[in-house]
Formats: C-alpha cells, structure tokens, sequence
C-alpha cells in the first residue's frame, strides 16, 4: 500500500529532513474538458484540507514536537510551502480562498450584531469555486467551517456543494451542546440547520467531518472527479477532547513557551521550511516572559498548550483516515492534496488570563466552566494564549489578526506525486486568492471573467494559476512585480510588491497607524529590520501605489486576537 510507504517516509523525517529547492518534475498534462467528456473523465481529484488557527511550525514536517505522522509523510512527498499568504483571520482568507479577491471587495457588510462581530455575507458578485468546479463536471463535497453568510442563499448548500455538513458560524463546540445561541447549534447540512438531537452523545466535530467526507466520497459516482473541501475547525478554540485524549501531551510543555519558541525555531530550521535569513535574533516576544509568571498562570497555559496539541494529533489522525480510504479505494495517486492553515497561529487568551480586564477574559456566560479541571472538557472555552501562539509562528513577527508575516503567512503544502516533485520547499511569494484559477486550470478550464453566471453578473479575479510553478514548468510562481495588499481600515494597511513590504499597523490589539515602515522580505523575513529611510524613493512609490489600488479595498482585520 502506498500509505505504508508515505508512513515510513515520515519516520525517516525524524533523522533527516529535506529542504532542497523544486526539482523539476514529470509532469502529465490535465485532460481538457472537452476531451474528458468525450471519454472517460480521468482529470484529477482536488481535495483542500484547511486547519483553523493552526501555526506555521504546528506539524512534524514544519518543525513541531507534535506527533503528526500523516501530515508528515503527505508534505515530505509533496512540495512544502513557506511563502504562502492568506488574510489575518479566518473569514478574510475564506473570501479570499473562494473569489480569488481582497475581502472587502467580495463581501457585503451587515449592521454589528449585539456582541459587536459582524456577519458579512459572501457577495453573489462574484463566482467561487464550488460553483465553478460544477461548470466544470466536477462533483462538489464540503465539511467543516463555513464562516462566509448565514442567510439563505449564502450558504454551501447554494453556493456550489452537491453534499456539505458545515459550520455556519465562524466558532462552536466541538461536542454535543450549545454555546452561543441556546437553540442554534451553529451546523447545517445540505442546507438544513442540524438540531442537537440529531447528533450522537459522543459528537466531536473533528471526527463527525471526516466521517461525513468519507460518506460523500464513498457515494460518488464513479469515474466523475471530485472537488473536496474539508476546511476543519481544529485547533481554533474552544480548544476540546475526547477524554482519552485529554493527557496525551500532558507535562510536556511545562517548560514554558520562551523555551518552545527556540525548539520550534531549532525544529524548523532542520526541517528546512525557514525562509533564508531567518533568526530569532531581533524577535521581539509580546507576551510576558514566562519566568515572570505565578504557578497558577504557568499551569493555565500549559495545559492548554497540551490540549491544543492533542487537537493537532487528533486532526492528523482523522486526514490519516481520508488517507487511508483514497489509497484503499485507488484513488490517491489521482488525488490533488492541498493542505493550508488559514492565518498564522491564535494568540487568544480566552479563559487562560488571570487578568478579569485583559484581551478575552474570563466573561463567560453561565454555562461555560473554564475551571483548570475542565480545561478541554465540555463547558469549557479556553485558547492556548499569546505565548504559545508565538511559538509556533516566530520568527515572523505578530500572530493571527496581524497584517505582520506572523499573521498572514500560512504553513501549506501540495502533494501529487504525479506532477509534483517530492521533498522541496517552496520559497516563492503564493497567495491564497491563486488556488482558484489554480484548480480551474487543474480541471481544463478557467474563469469566465467578467460578464453572466448562473443567470447574475460577476466581476473578474486578481489571482494567477500555479499550476505550472507547482509542476516544475516554471522556477517562480509569480513575476517579480506580484503585488498583494492588505487593508485594516482606510488609513492602515500593507502592500507587498516584489521582495519588499510596507506596514503601517501597530501590535495586536493596538488602534491607529505608525509612520509607513519598510521591509525586504528576502534579507529580513521576521520583519525586524525597518529600511525605510535607506529607500525613501521605494516607500513613496509603494505607499503611492497602496492609496491608489488597496487602500479600503483588499482585506480588512477586524477580529481580536
């Protein structure tokens, strides 16, 4: 069996680890559409797997502790990408990921609901990708967290899946019980909302999506090729176990976060995932050293740091599942796997402070128990902190809900052995709006561009296929000009163009703007090092640029940390 042998490249990763540069790889072309429906369909499968919340060194083959040997054995065969750039928090990156756009521009604002979040509906103005793979005679599966419109007409059911079992919602339990409306579950299925009778006593969420997939796919008509999005809501708090899952990580990180945040750094230089010239030697930690904690707060965010492990090795687990079943089946080798996280890792210190005025403090409603001895229990609704968050995201600076590389940039990888080299790490600038055009050119076709679809005008796309730089036709995915910005509101932003990057934001959680600072992302990836008086020309012009094409008009942050 195949799987065998990727299991075993992955036990091998922990004496060796691979960090050379793209070979050039075989590659088959993709069979057109019209020559697939004249025959029989053989274009490949694409199945998109997205973990929530998860850090760039978070999985083995990233650099991490945690035991994630299926992950592992996928990325080691496949190209690992190091440079890959997503929105600062998980419904920006969705539009992004779906239109092949900057979210706001693909979004519709509704008025703030009562607890201040707003719930921004996934424009019909635009095509995204499950409609499109359906354009395209692919059948369409979704599991997992939609977090794109809770309105009728908005949701997976008619946006595109054939089958989907999803969460609606951009955060719910991963067991059997409500958390923040008491007769809303939050999940839906083909587009009927799921009552909490219709689930097991023993429900967990990871477990439930992988087993509704594996029904998707094993129902699928054969020889018709699938698109499958399993966009998971592991590790993203509340951060839940199983209780047999519980202690699996238990004292391993008792040694604190500053001493993880330098294994990590160890860990994935080894791996051979770090952009060249990264260093912890000018990173500047936001979180209070560990040694100035008291017992109690050491004891808090260690133990959820163990059961945010437990969360990962569980994920990895259930794919190993997936996995196991396309190898079985025969499908694997003519399986795309992408594997992203959607932002940089969580610094949410939701039941874990001590401090009743900090950033998600404890003001829990009735019925949650954010206890130590329920931690990871039901009830219970804690994140691991900015410290642990940190860990598994330095050496770039800042976290999820930061337009800084330690928020927007993704740990992700390809695997398709047909086509894609084994064993490379991808240094080339990607982002998440070039999957679309991506998996269109994957399925002989491409986007209609501007003009009529499913009887409503839609706009055109700013993403580029990858297709030919993930095969090896081309050595970079992008041209050196490539330019991707970010806006936080319509003074705030950054602007990546080539090798540079201007910013203006402040620290998480910290409102207003700074002078416009100057990066080059290739000297100086952890954004330590502000040359902006060195190139006062190359700021004005980049800056120019971001007014006239970004500002208010790619993506907005607007979750806390």
């Amino acid at each position: 069996m195949q799987l065998k042998k990727y299991l075993a490249i992955a036990a091998l990763f922990i004496l060796t680890a691979c960090a050379s540069e793209t070979e050039e790889a075989v590659v088959e072309p993709v069979t057109s559409t019209a020559t697939a429906q004249a025959t029989e369909d053989t274009r490949p499968n694409i199945l998109f797997i997205v973990a929530d919340d998860l850090g760039f060194t978070d999985i083995g083959a990233f650099g991490s502790e945690i035991s994630t040997p299926n992950l592992d054995a996928l990325a080691l065969q496949g190209l690992r990408l190091n440079s890959l750039h997503a929105g600062p928090g998980c419904q920006p990156t969705r539009a992004m990921l779906m239109t092949s756009m900057g979210y706001t521009q693909v979004t519709e604002n509704r008025p703030p609901l009562d607890n201040g979040e707003r719930d921004n509906l996934l424009s019909r103005d635009w095509a995204i990708i499950p409609e499109l793979m359906q354009e395209a005679g692919y059948a369409t599966y979704m599991t997992g967290k939609w977090d794109l419109g809770k309105d009728a007409g908005y949701t997976p059911a008619t946006r595109g899946f054939d089958k989907s079992f999803a969460q609606i919602n951009a955060a719910s339990s991963f067991f059997r019980e409500y958390f923040f409306d008491p007769e809303d579950l939050g999940f839906e299925e083909n587009g009927v909302s799921v009552n909490i009778e219709d689930l097991d006593e023993d429900f967990y969420v990871t477990e439930h999506y992988t087993s509704k997939m594996l029904e998707y796919l094993q129902a699928s008509e054969e020889g018709k090729p699938w698109f499958a999005f399993m966009p998971y809501t592991a590790p993203h708090w509340p951060l839940q176990l199983p209780d047999d899952w519980l202690d699996k990580y238990a004292g391993q990180y008792d040694m604190g976060y500053d001493q993880l945040r330098e294994q990590r750094f160890i860990g994935a230089q080894k791996a051979g995932v770090l952009p060249d010239n990264s260093s912890l030697e000018n990173f500047t930690s936001v979180a209070e050293p560990w040694a100035n904690l008291n017992k109690e707060e050491q004891r808090k965010y260690a133990r959820s740091q163990e059961i945010y492990a437990g969360m990962i090795e569980y994920l990895d687990m259930s794919i190993g599942r997936l996995i196991a079943y396309l190898d079985e089946s025969g499908q694997l080798e003519n399986t795309i796997i992408v594997f992203s996280s959607d932002h940089g890792a969580s610094g949410g210190e939701n039941g874990v402070t001590t401090d009743p005025n900090g950033p998600g403090g404890p003001k829990e409603p009735d019925h949650i128990n954010n206890s130590l001895e329920n931690f990871g229990k039901r009830g219970s609704f804690i994140d691991h902190g900015v410290g642990f968050g940190e860990a598994a995201s330095a050496p770039f600076k800042y976290l999820k809900s930061s337009i800084n590389e330690g928020g927007v940039r993704a740990a992700a990888f390809v695997h398709y052995p047909k086509a894609v080299a084994a064993g490379g790490v991808s240094q080339s600038y990607i982002s998440m709006m070039d999957f679309l055009p991506t998996f269109m050119e994957i399925a002989g076709t491409e986007h209609p561009g501007a003009g009529s679809f499913r009887g409503r005008e839609i706009n055109d796309i700013r993403g580029e296929s990858i297709w030919p730089y993930l095969t090896g036709q081309t050595t970079t995915a992008h041209t050196e000009a490539y330019t991707v910005g970010w806006s936080n509101n319509e003074d705030a932003g950054a602007l990546v163009q080539g090798d540079y990057k201007i910013i203006n934001t402040l620290a998480p959680r910290q409102r207003g703007t700074t002078d416009w600072r100057l990066y080059n992302l290739v000297a100086d990836p952890g954004e330590h090092q502000n040359i902006a008086e060195d190139h006062p020309k190359l700021l004005t012009k980049m800056v120019a640029e971001w007014e006239a094409n970004w500002q208010s008009a790619e993506l907005h942050t607007r979750s806390e940390l």
